[in-house]
């Protein structure tokens, strides 16, 4: 049986979600709207087979959609999280959850009111490779964890393929703090449990207006020190980075989905399950396993998606970080 999505934003990630759909039996991507009509007409011309809807409302309550995708920018997302809740329809939401923390809490209140299903899209839910690194963890594989460093660093802040996003540019709803390291304060409590802040430094731009340009924390998750460093503007290869260090050994997670593990010694690449003819490398793998998590949620199975609960408090934690 496949089910109708209703993708609100034909961004970047909006276009993921009707190119990573389109091929699958389990889900149907049957409305789609943008604010924007140049956003619009790219979308009809690269998905001739998407309906394209009048309004948001017209798309979130168009005949077959059973589950709307809010993947508007954060300040937008209350707005057509409760258009669905109205309608009557499941919700995956893209992360942060949002900006404001009121926002972030009448959205978990409407939700939990409602009693409406609901997911927020952290990339490491169902990835392979975290639930292999999940695994090892568990299993003992570098002994007790001692140490967790996350190394960030962005040559060019939006990234070129982000370019048409200008508002990830602006203090006011982007940056690489709650675009790129939100995913790793969910990380770590998967992992490790919900992570307290120790200390914090922000390094911002001349412009008042514009996103931070550094950010040095120290946290603390379950016990286990964790250091953040984070930066954008220079030169060299970008670094999306999460080590976690034991006292037997360690795991490292790079270029977002790439594993591998150290005795000690040297670092050791990671095989990992999920991979396929039709997910034929880790990026590709991640993200038809979360479409396989959501086709879960939207049929009422237990899935990996974490709530807009469990978004809030990261949400918290990226705040807090940033009011530093």
């Amino acid at each position: 049986m496949s089910h109708g999505i209703a993708v609100i934003g034909l961004g970047v990630i909006g276009r993921r979600m009707l190119d990573q759909t389109r091929n699958r039996s389990d889900l149907d991507v049957v409305a789609a709207w943008d604010v924007s009509d140049k956003a619009m007409r790219a979308a009809a011309a690269d998905f001739p087979d998407v309906p394209l809807a009048a309004d948001a409302r017209a798309a979130i309550e168009a005949p077959g959609v059973d589950l709307v995708y809010v993947g508007t920018p954060p300040a937008f997302h209350r707005q057509y999280v409760e258009m669905a809740i109205a309608a009557g329809r499941k919700v995956f939401c893209e992360k942060p959850l949002a900006v404001s923390l009121a926002d972030g809490e009448a959205i978990v209140n409407a939700l939990e009111a409602s009693g409406t299903a609901n997911g927020v899209n952290y990339v490491f839910a169902s990835a392979p490779a975290v639930a292999e690194m999940e695994s090892r963890l568990h299993a003992g594989a570098i002994g007790s964890p001692r140490e967790v460093e996350i190394r960030l660093f962005f040559s060019r802040w939006p990234r070129d393929w982000q370019a048409n996003a200008g508002w990830l540019a602006y203090r006011e709803e982007g940056g690489f703090v709650r675009e790129v390291l939100s995913h790793y304060v969910y990380l770590l409590r998967r992992l490790l449990g919900p992570a307290a802040i120790e200390s914090a430094t922000i390094g911002w731009q001349e412009d008042p207006a514009l996103c931070e340009r550094s950010a040095l924390a120290r946290l603390s998750c379950g016990g286990v020190p964790v250091l953040v460093s984070a930066s954008a503007g220079a030169a060299g290869p970008d670094v999306v980075e999460f080590t976690l260090r034991g006292d037997t050994g360690a795991l490292r997670l790079e270029n977002w989905f790439e594993l591998s593990q150290s005795d000690g010694a040297r670092w050791s690449k990671l095989p990992h399950g999920g991979l396929g003819p039709d997910r034929p490398d880790p990026r590709t793998a991640a993200y038809q396993s979360q479409l396989d998590s959501l086709a879960k949620m939207a049929r009422g199975e237990p899935h990996p998606i974490p709530d807009a609960g469990v978004a809030l408090e990261v949400q918290k934690t990226i705040e807090a970080l940033l009011a530093n």
